[in-house]
């Protein structure tokens, strides 16, 4: 197996990728990360706003709410439990996410 049809997948919007190919799984959870950086481009107010718990930055970073799990060929994010990123922010992750998916279903076929 290589990958599994995006087609079967799709609808979630948390898999980054299905398939054992890991440095595949690599440049797609690269390319989530700079997505991240974007959307934290985007909403910087709300970052530098907040200060980062136990962690090198002066300035709460957008990564330090995200866990990858990887598991029998799927990987996929999560936010951190009792997380208090904004609704608006959590969206465009999905978002993210789903156009990371959407683009590799177009490259695939």
């Amino acid at each position: 197996m290589n990958r599994a049809p995006i087609t079967n997948w799709i609808h979630f919007n948390n898999i980054l990728y299905i398939g054992d190919e890991a440095k595949a799984c690599l440049r797609i959870i690269e390319k989530f990360n700079s997505c991240l950086l974007e959307i934290e481009r985007t909403y910087a107010t709300w970052f530098y706003r907040r200060s980062a718990e136990n962690k090198p930055a002066h300035h709460d970073k957008l990564q330090y709410h995200i866990h990858y799990h990887f598991e029998g060929g799927i990987a996929v994010f999560k936010f951190k439990s009792k997380d208090t990123l904004p609704v608006i922010i959590r969206n465009e992750c999905f978002r993210a996410c789903k156009n990371l998916a959407a683009d590799q279903l177009y490259y695939l076929s």
